[in-house]
């Protein structure tokens, strides 16, 4: 079951915030409440399209991966 936000057409995704179920628009943040059977009906999953590890083989790439822009970029948004 996938929704879209009626105000910009972004994609709604579960959340929970306390006890209360929310539909939430990750573009303009618009919420809709939810009832418990309905979230139910959503899932997500994650798949990772190359084994657990192989990112960096030897500690010489991953030295040379951290030295890049993208990687001090991440830092600062940590």
């Amino acid at each position: 079951m996938v929704e879209f936000c009626e105000k910009c057409d972004g994609l709604m995704r579960p959340s929970k915030e306390g006890d209360k179920k929310f539909l939430v628009c990750k573009s303009c943040g618009r919420k809709i409440p939810l009832e418990d059977k309905v979230i139910e009906s959503y899932t997500s999953s994650k798949k990772i399209a190359h084994p657990q590890g192989e990112e960096f083989k030897n500690l010489e790439k991953m030295e040379n991966w951290k030295e890049k822009e993208i990687y001090k970029k991440f830092k600062e948004s940590s």
